[in-house]
This record gives C-alpha cells, structure tokens and sequence, in this order.
C-alpha cells in the first residue's frame, strides 16, 4: 500500500496533484439510492439523476433523469423474452461528449466498447410479466382484482422486480432472480444444469429433476456451488402468490394436465406466472423446499428400519449413487422419518397443484422424476 494524496503547496510533489484521472481510480458509483435503475414500463427502464458513476479510471459522469429502451441495444432492434440484459454506461474519451448508454447480452462489455471505457452498472429479465395492482395483486385487463379472466393477464416485458444494480442484487450472480421482498431474491424458473456442477435460472430449459439423479442433498450442493439455497415454505407461498391453479383437462394456466406424461421446459406455459414474476411455481415439477418435518406413518423396512423402535437404520439411506463418500447414518423411531416438504405441484397434478400446494411425504434422499428445485439468495 502507499499514500495517494498528500498536501504540498509547492506543487512538485505529484501525489499532491488531482485532477479526473485520480478521482475516477477510487470514485465509486454516489447514488441518491441503491435502486438507482427502475422498469419505468414494459419496454423501458430509468437511470435516477444525481448518481455520480467513474468509468475506467478516466471518466466521471453525473447522470441526468434518462429513460433506457430497445433503441439502446447494442446489437438488434428488439428485447427477447426469457433474456437476461445488463446495462452499461460509456465514456467515448471525448471531453465533450457525456455518457452513452448501452444494453447488451453481453456480461463483461458491449459490443463496440471494451472493459475500459465502459462499466456495468446492472441489468435486468425480459420475460412474462403478470398484471397486478399497486399492492402486487393479480388484476385482469379491465383492472378487477381476480376478475373474470385475471389468469391470461400476461404479456411480455421487463419483469420490475428482476431490475438490479450494484447496490441492489442477491449475493450470488443475479442472472434469472426476481427480489422478493425483505432481503431475499429468488430464481423465475425452475432450476437446470449449468454444466458447471451447479445449477442455473434460465428460460426454455428441462429443469433438473431425479432423472438426473438428483435428491434434496444433492439439490443443497449444487446450489451452494451456485452461491443460493432451498427457499422454505413461506417463501414459496410469496413468490407463488398470483400463479393461476393447474387444471385437469388442460395446461392452459400451468403444465399440470393429468394427460401430462413428462416435465416438458420451462417458461412454455404463457399464463404460469406469479406477481412478482416466478414461472412455474405451481405445477412441471414440484419444488424441494428447506423444510424438513418428521412423517406420522410408523412404517417399517426390512432392508433399513425393520422395527417401530429407536435405532440407528440398519443399512445407512443417506449415501446414494450421485454421492462419492461416506456420510453417516439416520437414528429414527420407525423407517423414513424424516421428511422434507415439497410445493406447488408436479405436470400431471392437475386442479391439486397450486400456489399454497404442499406435500408432505418425500423423504430428502428421494429420487424422483417429479421432484426439482428454485434457488433462493440474500441480498448484498
């Protein structure tokens, strides 16, 4: 480390001199709040006035009140549903140029620029939107709260709660997260294979479910690679709140057709969308969830727990094939004791599934087609 400034009157110390380039190095972004973007409409999203934002060590802007929208992409003409947009401001090196903004695909810069005359400053899901009032209840077109045909009051466009900035995100990468209120942020879809040994939040994907080979343990890892975890049972319900009821004769509001033979990909059912933009949350697959309750049924089994007795099980459940090494036992009063909730619904639930949907009866190292999960994440 070394000192930066110092106050020398005779000027023929360097450290004593500032000017643009030494502020930019240890300026970070002033904002009058950490939301300083906002989704001021389907198509748009605002940069507050009064942030003071450094660019790559050689520009400081002030920002004005501007609106971002599709005009500003770097490449195309148009958002694309199920796309994850990060938005950037620019300096030209022009002393009498102000700052550009740009919206792009692209997580490290904008086409055009490079990592030193631009800077991400957050990013935002174009995705489905659900129509809700200003306390975050569903509305159908006319404005009724659950009025006649509230369920197909979707259309495509920013999702408001997705919109992030450097002071605004979940701890972990914010691609694919809405906020849900009170420090947590949440996946909008069900969870898929990011290829990496984690897990990832993405649009028109087959989410990962025990055809995998996944259970609630091998579920945990995976998100804690991904820097989230289970949300509980509470959480579901919030971020499920608005999500239409499956039916038995159709998928038209959810993936739950008790015809359904499989789990299909996420985001293909228009209208399964919650208020605060979850997709899927009721019906595709159920959800593990981080709570875990101990079951009535005093079964038995003779391979594990053949006696209604306390005791360690006689052949340990916990290890399964996707687990490399030892992990101990499970001492339980009858065989399966323990259980871990799991919510919302499974493809062929039919009018069961739905947003406050639970079952009670999975035990965690349960491998099972129709069980996935959704990832959840503190706020920074």
């Amino acid at each position: 480390m070394s000192r930066i400034f110092v106050d020398d009157v005779t000027k023929t110390d360097r450290r004593a001199l500032l000017n643009v380039n030494k502020l930019a190095t240890i300026s970070d972004i002033v904002a009058p709040t950490s939301q300083y973007l906002y989704a001021s409409g389907a198509n748009e999203i605002t940069v507050i006035e009064g942030c003071v934002i450094a660019v790559g060590g050689a520009g400081i802007f002030k920002t004005g009140n501007t609106v971002l929208n599709a005009s500003n992409l770097d490449i195309g003409a148009a958002f694309a549903v199920g796309s994850d947009y990060y938005v950037y401001i620019c300096d030209s090196r022009q002393d009498a140029q102000d700052e550009q903004y740009i919206i792009s695909l692209n997580s490290t810069y904008p086409s055009g620029w490079n990592a030193s005359n631009s800077r991400k400053i957050g990013g935002f899901h174009y995705g489905r939107c659900r129509k809700i009032n200003d306390n975050m209840q569903p509305v159908n077109s006319g404005g009724a709260i659950f009025g006649t045909g509230w369920e197909s009051a979707v259309s495509n466009g920013i999702l408001p709660r997705s919109v992030w900035t450097l002071g605004h995100r979940p701890k972990c990468s914010p691609e694919g997260m809405v906020y849900l209120g009170g420090g947590t942020w949440v996946d909008i879809y069900l969870n898929s294979d990011d290829g990496a040994q984690g897990l990832k939040s993405e649009y028109n994907c087959a989410p990962m479910t025990g055809t995998e080979g996944m259970n609630w343990y091998t579920f945990t890892e995976r998100l804690m690679k991904s820097g989230k975890r289970m949300p509980d049972y509470s959480e579901f319900c919030a971020y499920a709140y608005g999500s239409p009821q499956g039916l038995d004769g159709a998928n038209t509001n959810a993936w739950t057709a008790t015809t359904n033979t499989g789990r299909g990909t996420t985001g293909s059912v228009v209208n399964a969308v919650s208020a605060v933009g979850c997709v899927d949350a009721v019906g595709r697959v159920w959800e593990w969830l981080n709570d875990l309750i101990t079951r009535a049924e005093h079964a038995t089994n003779t391979e594990f727990h053949p006696t209604v007795a306390w005791g360690w099980d006689k052949k340990s459940p916990l290890r399964d094939n996707a687990t490399k090494y030892d992990v101990g036992n499970i001492y339980q009063y009858y065989y399966a004791s323990l259980a871990a909730l799991v919510a919302g619904g499974g493809w062929n639930s039919g009018v069961r599934a739905g947003a406050r949907a639970v079952y009670c009866s999975n035990y965690p190292w349960d491998v099972s087609t129709h069980l996935g999960v959704r990832g959840a994440c503190d706020s920074m």
